[in-house]
């Protein structure tokens, strides 16, 4: 019943739109706002908050149905519940689930998470933002780059060193900022190659002050919180490549059964019946694992390995699916008139974002040999 009701949101109101907010790189607030009052944003929020209860796979099939017509608001909605939102659920005081969970769940506002930096990305824990208690305020110094909702964002989740050294697990800890706050700014929407409607730009704090109070979970704890909540980012995150990897199927297996060469349907041609079928298993393997850690995770237990897989793999059977599609299509796949170059675009974050497929197989492997 909860992928139905995604799947007719997706198709009706958010697949018209896709390929203008593609070309355009807005994000769609009213599209936004609409799953705030529909209930999909309050997915896996207690219901004090607004929120309703659903377990990792539902919210997961979300993220699939969205990212399947449009990957850029997935991704969106993604960070704003996930990352902000379930941040503040877990580590957050009562007052601070309070005051930023209604307004996040219905849409009004909208947040993101700051981690990566210019000079700190797939080495997360080599970041040189710093964080410095003033009386009863935090002072933030440093930049944030490649975040997602940054420009739009009414709420930040912003992660400063606040003790020990670079490179080091200790010391790290988390603040919530708010637009307007004194020190606080954002640069302008980055122009990307795909997910072009989700804005994505950089965090400025220049002694910025915050208020203790706005302090997310324990001083220096952050990144030990961070660990785990990347792991069910990555888990989750597979169900973007998933959704994208589906759309591309889906245009390729219409595509191969109307158009015609030599007189007679591209599906008749075995070439393209072994690339439909390997995109099809591929599909359908992914999927299988991927809903299979999230069991996992519900069932507590750790996911650093099995998520790492998952993301990758989901990763490259979204660029390989979208790339088979694209061939498929021939000179039409090349061209913006269709939506799988789109998707090829698209796909290519996945292997990027959440952590690159190269970090994923150092993960792997050292869980491994760990082992």
């Amino acid at each position: 019943m909860i992928r139905d009701s995604l799947k007719k949101f997706a198709d009706k109101e958010l697949a018209p739109r896709a390929a203008d907010l593609d070309r355009t790189g807005d994000m769609p607030m009213d599209l936004y706002r609409a799953c705030g009052a529909l209930g999909f944003l309050g997915m896996g929020f207690p219901e004090e908050y607004g929120g309703s209860e659903a377990d990792l796979v539902a919210r997961a099939i979300s993220h699939m149905e969205f990212s399947r017509v449009c990957a850029g608001f997935s991704l969106s909605v993604g960070a704003s519940t996930l990352l902000f939102g379930q941040n503040v659920l877990h580590q957050g005081s009562g007052a601070q689930k309070q005051k930023y969970l209604p307004p996040l769940i219905s849409g009004e506002k909208i947040g993101c998470w700051a981690l990566t930096e210019p000079g700190a990305g797939s080495d997360a824990l080599g970041m040189s933002c710093s964080a410095r208690r003033e009386g009863d305020d935090y002072i933030l110094n440093g930049s944030k780059t490649f975040i997602t909702n940054a420009p739009v964002a009414d709420y930040f989740i912003v992660l400063a060193r606040t003790s020990g050294e670079r490179g080091r697990i200790q010391g790290g800890s988390a603040f919530i900022l708010e637009r307007g706050d004194p020190g606080l700014a954002t640069g302008k929407p980055m122009d990307k190659m795909g997910m072009r409607c989700s804005p994505t730009g950089e965090i400025f704090l220049e002694d910025c002050r915050v208020p203790k109070d706005r302090l997310l979970g324990p001083e220096g704890m952050a990144f030990f919180g961070m660990m785990q909540s990347l792991d069910v980012e990555r888990a989750m995150t597979s169900f973007l490549g998933i959704g994208i990897a589906r759309a591309a199927f889906d245009a390729a297996l219409r595509y191969a059964g109307e158009r015609k060469q030599f007189g007679r349907a591209l599906g008749k041609f075995q070439l393209i019946q072994a690339k439909l079928a390997a995109m099809h298993r591929d599909i359908e393997v992914t999927l299988g694992y991927a809903i299979s850690v999230l069991r996992m995770a519900e069932n507590g237990q750790r996911i650093t390995r099995q998520s790492a897989v998952s993301k990758w793999q989901a990763a490259d059977i979204a660029m390989r699916t979208a790339d088979h599609a694209v061939q498929i299509f021939g000179g039409y796949g090349y061209m913006k008139e269709y939506p799988v170059e789109r998707y090829l675009r698209d796909a290519k974050l996945m292997q990027i974002g959440a952590g690159t497929s190269e970090i994923m197989q150092l993960l792997i492997a050292r869980e491994l040999l760990a082992r």
